[in-house]
């Protein structure tokens, strides 16, 4: 089962209303600290541990200067995706502690509820735990309880029980098609649609 029809079962057993926190610059800002207490619990071999270490106080490069990173993880990294899901998991242990039905990819994250006041309470304790106990920012602005016609979860938009492309991933898909059908990138589609037509004999 995937997490999006997660989401939709959970939308069918009545928790139709979404806390969508949205975690601000998640990956500029994992606190360092945290994450290497958490990779200790795990994570016996101290070389590997100041391995680690050390690619996360690499730097990054700007305009050819080499800046500190005293935060935050390398985007795009091999890495990234296990180090977010190593912070994270802390979240997913204290959602499942508090029965909450949830799903999360990376550091999106959607929780379902049954009312609205539910949801603003699970909001607040929600947002303190990823403050004081992860060290995490989360963004006031984006992130809201709503009913679930109303939100979205990885591209996906939730109409009842049916499950769609949000408009913003729609539109990215219409823009990608635009350019895959326009000028010389067109010319490499319809030849490999020819070649695939082929093949097909």
């Amino acid at each position: 089962m995937t997490l999006v029809q997660q989401v939709r079962n959970c939308i069918a057993q009545g928790h139709r209303i979404a806390v969508d926190v949205d975690l601000s610059k998640f990956f500029d800002t994992v606190n360092h600290d945290v994450l290497m207490h958490r990779l200790a619990r795990r994570v016996s071999d101290k070389r590997v541990l100041r391995l680690i270490g050390k690619y996360l106080r690499a730097g990054v490069a700007v305009n050819g200067q080499v800046l500190p990173t005293p935060t935050g993880v390398p985007q795009g990294g091999p890495l990234s995706p296990l180090l977010a899901n190593i912070v994270l998991d802390d979240l997913d242990k204290e959602l499942e502690r508090r029965g909450h039905r949830f799903a999360r990819y990376a550091d999106d994250f959607i929780i379902l509820v049954k009312s609205q006041q539910a949801g603003e309470r699970v909001m607040r304790g929600v947002a303190r735990f990823l403050s004081r106990t992860l060290k995490l920012v989360v963004n006031d602005k984006k992130s809201r309880v709503a009913p679930t016609d109303e939100s979205a979860f990885l591209g996906f938009a939730f109409k009842g029980t049916s499950i769609r492309w949000s408009d913003k991933s729609f539109a990215e898909f219409q823009r990608q098609v635009r350019l895959l059908t326009s000028g010389p990138e067109s010319e490499k589609l319809l030849a490999l649609v020819a070649h695939w037509r082929r093949k097909r004999g």
